[in-house]
């Protein structure tokens, strides 16, 4: 019987420890080599700190190859192998000077409660406006500390939410319509029996007063035209979004561009 006990409370502390270290296993991935581990290691004791206290991962990868993947597949997959909870967000910057320029080369995702951060493009721009000057610069640690500034406050603000669904939203677009179709229907009808009958007039003489009519000879002459063109700089280097579910079934929300 005291073996049994003893191989019960084994086991029992066996998945104990299993249920401690579901975190994510790494929430820095620099496959360039560039970081010192030094930085790497304060950068994971900031990402450690929102993980142990809100049950939140924040991971920050810098890489120079996503393997013939989409971006958003190849972050979607990190996150699927390094991370055990739904709710987390990622940042990833690609360092490849051979993409097209049609692809991103950076990204933010966000899975579970976290796509209420990573899934707002006004979010994303300003993250990013502030990041790209040192994601340029190779100045990599730099850049990782305004984000993991940035998740801190969003998470420790209550500003990410419950995930975004689908369904809920197209609900919600619907009833906002039908809505605004009734009122407009009820005001447009109000307005239309204030309207009094019109009687059609064969000419505009009953419409003048006699004599205030006096119609002068004008003439327009155009001689040339010329136009200036000035290019413009967007400040934006947001693309698209994406959402839906990763291979290991996390529901994500987020977006990426290039800088």
């Amino acid at each position: 019987m005291k073996k049994i006990l003893i191989f019960v409370f084994i086991i029992a502390a066996l998945v104990l420890m299993t249920v401690n270290v579901s975190a994510a296993d790494q929430y820095v991935i620099d496959n360039t080599g560039t970081m010192t581990s030094e930085q790497i290691a304060k950068i994971e004791k900031r990402c450690k700190s929102i993980n142990k206290e809100y049950s939140f991962d924040v991971i920050y990868v810098i890489t120079d190859s996503t393997h013939g993947k989409s971006l958003e597949r190849y972050t979607t997959d990190i996150y699927d192998e390094v991370c055990d909870y739904e709710d987390g967000v990622i940042f990833i910057f690609n360092t490849d000077p051979y993409l097209d320029e049609d692809e991103y080369n950076w990204a933010i995702i966000g899975f579970g409660k976290g796509e209420k951060l990573a899934g707002n493009a006004s979010t994303r721009e300003k993250l990013i406006d502030q990041m790209k000057w040192d994601l340029k610069g190779g100045r990599y640690y730099d850049a990782s500390i305004y984000y993991t500034d940035k998740v801190t406050s969003f998470v420790e603000g209550g500003m990410v939410g419950d995930p975004v669904d689908p369904q809920t939203v197209v609900i919600r677009i619907a009833i906002s319509l039908g809505i605004a179709l009734i009122i407009a229907f009820a005001i447009t009808n109000g307005q239309k029996k204030k309207l009094t009958t019109a009687i059609k007039q064969r000419g505009a003489m009953d419409y003048m007063v006699a004599g205030s009519a006096k119609i002068n000879v004008s003439r327009d002459m155009f001689l040339y035209s010329h136009t200036t063109r000035v290019r413009r700089e967007s400040s934006s280097s947001s693309g698209g979004g994406f959402s839906g579910r990763s291979g290991g079934g996390h529901s994500y929300s987020g977006g990426g561009g290039r800088i």
